[in-house]
């Protein structure tokens, strides 16, 4: 009877144990993202381009911005796979050809990427950023 006893004792301090809050310092776990939120891509461009031609962004084949050095955009779209290139802008003295080569990147929902654009002479080209 004895034991019995000390089990109910314990399940009721088990009991009020559960009511009490999460401490504070603990984050809670974040949800998982629902399957068709959009995905981030960053794409930076530094100050130390050897020439102020911009740069021209492509997302499956299609131009969707420009960056002038020191210059950045953020890109919310749809997860899964995606192609991703960078070439000179064509306009001005600079005149770009589009892309040569398209990277294909595959985003989960809700994820962020950041890509580096490097311009160097006669070439420019994505770098993902390292932290």
């Amino acid at each position: 009877m004895r034991y019995l006893a000390l089990i109910v004792v314990g399940m009721c301090c088990l009991g009020a144990q559960a009511n009490e809050a999460a401490p504070s310092d603990i984050a809670p776990m974040p949800a998982d993202p629902a399957a068709d939120a959009p995905a981030r891509i960053i794409f930076s461009r530094d100050n130390n381009a050897p020439n102020a031609c911009d740069v021209e962004l492509y997302v499956n084949q299609q131009v969707v911005a420009k960056l002038g050095p020191g210059k950045h955009t953020s890109l919310d779209l749809p997860s899964g796979e995606l192609s991703v290139a960078v070439a000179m802008s064509p306009d001005g003295y600079c005149a770009g050809r589009g892309p040569d080569v398209a990277q294909s990147v595959i985003l989960r929902p809700g994820e962020t990427r950041q890509f580096d654009v490097m311009v160097e002479p006669g070439q420019v080209f994505l770098a993902p950023a390292i932290d």
